[in-house]
């Protein structure tokens, strides 16, 4: 009789309770980027700097196949100190072609990129041309890290390379080659990463 009672008590309870929802949003990117940065002072009063990224990442973040992003950002700045005067535009092209190899060893971007200026909202078509090349050593790394707190659980982890490159070609506005006898730095990178959150309401 004891026990009839005590299962019926459980049962009751067990119907009574509230359900509790739980939502898992993951997240995973991986891909091969190319950074390059030119930089001149012109003179007395001028500077002027092109920066140029490009990345191939795929992306997933629910059921289905991963999503394919490709493309470039490129920036163009000018600026006088003696007058003040300066000027910053940029823009991304995903209709690119940017190919790199999984060793870090070289890369290649060719396409057009429109650019527009903050200032003027005048727009600007940059052509790309430019390969990278790896030199020294590949630095590799990885981190882990989780994280709880009521409700609420994350976990995070991230794997990547990189590796300096010399980079060489044009970026060409109205026929002039804005990276001519420019200084530059160039860098090649791979990376894997990922994330997992669990919340329960």
């Amino acid at each position: 009789m004891n026990r009839a009672i005590v299962g019926a008590t459980l049962t009751v309870l067990a119907f009574s309770l509230p359900a509790v929802a739980v939502t898992t949003n993951k997240f995973m990117v991986k891909g091969q980027t190319a950074y390059a940065d030119f930089y001149q002072q012109n003179d007395e009063c001028t500077y002027s700097s092109v920066g140029i990224f490009a990345s191939d990442n795929v992306s997933k973040s629910g059921p289905g196949a991963p999503t394919p992003q490709k493309g470039a950002n490129v920036y163009y700045s000018t600026y006088n100190w003696c007058t003040g005067e300066g000027s910053y535009s940029d823009g991304f092209a995903s209709d690119v072609t940017f190919t790199s190899d999984n060793g870090l060893k070289s890369a290649t971007l060719n396409g057009t990129v429109t650019l527009t200026d903050y200032s003027s909202g005048a727009t600007k078509t940059v052509n790309v041309a430019l390969t990278w090349t790896g030199t020294g050593d590949t630095y590799r790394g990885n981190s882990h890290s989780r994280y709880q707190g009521p409700g609420f659980a994350s976990s995070y982890r991230y794997n990547g390379s990189y590796r300096d490159a010399q980079v060489s070609g044009s970026v060409t506005m109205d026929g002039k080659n804005l990276i001519s006898n420019l200084s530059s730095y160039a860098s090649l990178s791979s990376s894997n990463s990922g994330s997992v959150e669990i919340i329960r309401k």
